[in-house]
């Protein structure tokens, strides 16, 4: 319990440079996944659409990322059991500017894409509970089901030990990527065999393991841990992956995906564990410069979905690592003149 209270009140009253290296990294490359995407929606044998397949594959660890800092700053923090906390502060963070923002990119994609229809429009926004009006926004939905969990979580990883807590997350890896993805990659004559009853695991799901996931690792001991092996493990991992998304490519080898589902919390976990490591060793530039990018990163994640569109309207989508990057630059810099105007901040950052 001592070093539960010990991080909790670390987490509370300085913020973790590690933490925003991790958040950064994850939001990038969560721009470059979706500067890949109009590239790898034309299948045309060139060789870039292969390198894009290959760093869309790399880039299948940001999401588990944001999850798991998700949970390692909200599970660390004493304010989480405070439900009038969660819906004065928390959630009116995330919301309001997820709500602002989708109805201005419902508007200004379809005039990107010159595709307007008042109508379209309309109904686009009035669906958004039911579907996010860019497929980007997406994660918003999980990490809000997880805000509204987060004081029951609390209670939860506060009251359980290492033994229980590794139980629940070998539940998750069970449950929610091993079953799953035997499903969808075995012979359909098998696939029976392997699916639970619909009703069977009614609180497992991808997201949450990875978000108590993040909370754990934070509340590791410290170890001298050897960073090249570490980080040669993890090249390899991402290398092997790779290999698998390119061999299960279409219908064949589809149960080799079983192993490259499992293979991506290992990633995510060890990367995190790595960047973690450099706590207190990151160069005095580099934690001045996280320090100013990581606070802009959730309007970043708002705002790259239009950037983008925009970039490759003017550009076209085959140059998708120039167009990430110049989707990043222009994003960081809209963000970074709206964080200086008050009450835009307040109200869509």
């Amino acid at each position: 319990m001592w070093l539960i209270n010990f991080w909790g009140k670390f987490f509370e009253k300085k913020r973790v440079i590690y933490i925003d290296v991790i958040r950064v990294v994850a939001m990038m490359l969560v721009v470059l996944a979706h500067s890949c995407a109009s590239r790898l929606s034309i299948r045309d044998g060139a060789f870039s659409w292969d390198v894009a397949n290959g760093l869309v594959i790399i880039t299948e660890i940001a999401v588990p990322l944001f999850f798991m800092i998700s949970g390692a700053t909200i599970l660390n923090s004493k304010k989480t059991r405070n439900v009038g906390y969660l819906f004065k502060h928390r959630l009116v963070r995330v919301v309001i500017p997820f709500l602002i923002w989708s109805v201005l990119s419902a508007f200004f994609i379809r005039v990107i894409q010159r595709t307007f229809e008042m109508h379209d429009f309309l109904k686009s926004v009035a669906l958004i509970y039911h579907q996010p009006v860019l497929m980007a926004y997406w994660f918003i939905y999980p990490l809000l089901g997880l805000y509204l969990l987060s004081p029951l979580l609390k209670a939860l990883v506060d009251n359980i030990d290492d033994k229980l807590m590794n139980y629940l997350l070998i539940l998750w890896i069970v449950t929610s990527i091993f079953l799953p993805n035997v499903v969808t990659s075995v012979p359909q004559q098998w696939s029976a065999y392997f699916q639970g009853y619909s009703m069977l695991f009614i609180t497992s799901s991808s997201s949450l393991g990875y978000f108590i996931l993040g909370y754990k690792l934070t509340q590791a001991r410290h170890r001298q841990l050897n960073r090249t092996k570490v980080a040669l493990i993890i090249v390899l991992l991402l290398a092997i992956n790779i290999i698998l998304g390119f061999l299960t490519d279409g219908n064949h080898l589809r149960y080799l995906n079983i192993i490259s589902n499992l293979i991506i919390p290992m990633i995510a976990a060890l990367c995190f564990t790595w960047l973690k490591s450099f706590e207190t060793h990151y160069p005095t530039w580099l934690s001045k410069t996280i320090e100013f990018v990581a606070p802009l990163t959730y309007g970043v994640y708002l705002v790259h979905g239009l950037t983008i569109a925009v970039v490759e309207g003017l550009f076209g989508f085959h140059y998708f690592i120039p167009n990430f990057i110049l989707s990043t630059v222009i994003s960081l810099i809209i963000i970074f003149i709206l964080s200086k105007i008050p009450l835009i901040k307040k109200i869509m950052l």
